[in-house]
Parts: structure tokens; C-alpha cells; sequence
């Protein structure tokens, strides 16, 4: 008998956690109210503040750095290194606004969603290899590693942790109340 085997090549992980903490909310809100002026990276409409590079130990700790080491842990327990937070930056999303597709510097990247009211447009994830795009038969593996898109429903405290170069956008928002998200980025050192 012939020996048979599947190897998956060339897969992504994406690492979901959930923070209910109005701590740490407040401090973002209260940035963001801070802030003066809008930049204009990847959204269409809406709100992006500059970027920030100091944050309170804990909210370093428990926001960016410990959702980062637990989704690397599960990705290989025997790797051990340190991780550096390289910038943050708040996002206000109103009804309509999106943002368009786009990759993170850094080794990692996250979102931690602040305020989502509903229909306020989900995470869309794209599958790196383009090539998928042009292919009709995608949608006959039921595999994420056949998906042209990962797209998740977000909630209020939910921070999602992925390499930071994994394309994403967010869809237009439908919700009458504003969508707030912290994005971050991660490196190595």
C-alpha cells in the first residue's frame, strides 16, 4: 500500500483575546480627544491620530506585549525573545468610513477594538498569494489556506494579533455611533 500524506505549506495565524478593562479604554479615549489633527494612511473618512511610542507599563504590558508573547507561545513554546512595542495610534471611524487594504512595519501587529457598535465593518484579512484571486475554484476547499479573505465580526475588548505584514482593510462602517480601535506595532529586539 502507498503511503498518503497533506502537508499545509505556507499558512498564517491570526490570535484572538478579549480585555474587558474600562481602564484602559478611558486612556485611549482620552488620547484620542487629545489629538488635533487627522492622518490620512489607510483611511477613507474617519479619524487617524499620529502615532504615540509611550504608554503606562500596564497598559503596555496587558494591551500590546502580553496578547503578542501568548499568540508567539502558541505558535512555538521552545522560542524565546523579547518584543518592543514601535508605535500606536487610535483610529475613529463614523458611518461610511473604512479603511483600505494594507500591511504593518514591524515583526508583529494588533488591533484592540475600543468601541464597536454593530454593523460598524468587520476585519477583513486577505490571503498574501494574489494568484488566489484569479481562481474560481477557491470556494470548493472548505481550507483557510484556499480563503481569498478571513473576515471577522468584532467585538468590544478584542485585540487580534498577526504578522504585521498579512494584508487587512476594514469594510465601511454602517453604524450610526463611532467604531474605535488602537492599531500597534511590534519588533523584535
Amino acid at each position: 500500500m502507498n503511503k498518503m500524506s497533506l502537508t499545509t505549506i505556507f499558512s498564517d495565524s491570526i490570535f484572538k483575546t478579549v480585555v474587558k478593562n474600562n481602564k484602559y479604554k478611558d486612556y485611549f479615549i482620552k488620547k484620542l480627544n487629545s489629538c488635533k489633527q487627522s492622518n490620512y494612511i489607510s483611511n477613507v473618512g474617519g479619524f487617524q491620530s499620529n502615532s504615540f511610542y509611550e504608554v503606562p507599563e500596564d497598559i503596555l504590558n496587558k494591551i500590546f506585549l502580553r496578547p503578542a508573547y501568548k499568540y508567539c507561545e502558541k505558535l512555538n513554546p521552545q522560542k524565546k525573545f523579547k518584543l518592543e512595542l514601535i508605535n500606536y495610534w487610535i483610529n475613529k471611524n463614523k458611518t461610511n468610513d473604512y479603511n483600505l487594504m494594507h500591511s504593518h512595519e514591524g515583526f508583529l501587529s494588533g488591533i484592540y477594538y475600543i468601541k464597536t457598535p454593530d454593523n460598524c465593518g468587520r476585519l477583513v484579512f486577505q490571503n498574501g498569494n494574489l494568484t488566489k484571486m484569479r481562481n474560481n475554484y477557491t470556494s470548493f476547499f472548505y481550507d483557510s489556506n484556499f480563503f481569498t479573505n478571513f473576515i471577522f465580526d468584532v467585538k468590544e475588548g478584542e485585540i487580534y494579533v498577526f504578522p504585521s505584514v498579512m494584508l487587512h482593510s476594514v469594510e465601511p462602517s454602517r453604524a450610526r455611533e463611532d467604531r474605535i480601535s488602537v492599531a500597534f506595532n511590534l519588533r523584535i529586539i
